[in-house]
């Protein structure tokens, strides 16, 4: 699995709690990547109606409040159609695993990924930041 997933949370958090002009660039040296990597996400989260460009003093801004942006839909934002478990295609149909392996899989992976978004709807972006902060001022004691 790659970090898109984690990277755009990462976008999304910093663009909410910095008073900052936020660029890519800016971004790019907090993630560690660089900034053509950044643009890619965010013009992924700028198709998926969650950030704006903003011309001013912040740069980029949240379209949807921390409160009401749930994971799930930054999730489907930079996954938009790929699935989280892949089910290999070259198994040999005339042995009795390979001509079974996918059907036995496919129920499992599909509850799986259901699993997955739905944990990730139960959590906002507000509750992530929240918990960065717990961890944080739990380091800092």
């Amino acid at each position: 699995m790659d970090t898109k997933f984690s990277i755009a949370l990462h976008i999304l958090v910093y663009i909410e709690e910095t008073e900052n002009v936020v660029t890519s660039e800016l971004l790019a040296k907090s993630v560690g990547t660089n900034a053509s990597h950044i643009r890619k996400i965010i013009t992924l989260l700028k198709d998926a109606n969650i950030i704006e460009s903003q011309q001013g003093k912040k740069g980029m801004s949240l379209k949807v409040k921390s409160d009401k942006l749930t994971l799930d839909i930054v999730y489907l934002a930079v996954y938009p159609e790929k699935d989280l478990l892949h089910i290999h295609d070259t198994a040999n149909k005339e042995c009795p695993v390979g001509a079974n392996i996918k059907e036995a899989l496919l129920p499992i992976f599909e509850e799986s990924e259901k699993q997955l978004l739905l944990n990730l709807k139960n959590k906002t972006l507000k509750t992530l930041i929240e918990d960065m902060y717990e961890n944080y001022n739990k380091k800092n004691k």
